[in-house]
């Protein structure tokens, strides 16, 4: 059972990643990471650890759209 939860975690970090990268410039992507964040990650603890990425990807949305669409 541990062999099969670090191959699943191990796969949460890699696609996890690869939506972040992708997040950074593909502002279809950082939206859906965006609305969906507050409903999947829930933990006080995790929300303060992704807090500053989401910020991240709030101010690439507006500095690539000159608008400000929080979300």
């Amino acid at each position: 059972m541990a062999k099969k939860n670090s191959l699943e975690t191990g796969q949460k970090v890699i696609i996890g990643g690869m939506f972040l990268s992708l997040a950074k410039t593909n502002t279809g992507i950082a939206k859906f990471i965006l609305e969906n964040a507050s409903t999947h990650i829930t933990r006080p603890a995790d929300v303060k650890r992704i807090e500053p990425l989401l910020e991240e990807l709030r101010q690439a949305m507006v500095s690539d759209t000159g608008e400000d669409n929080s979300v």
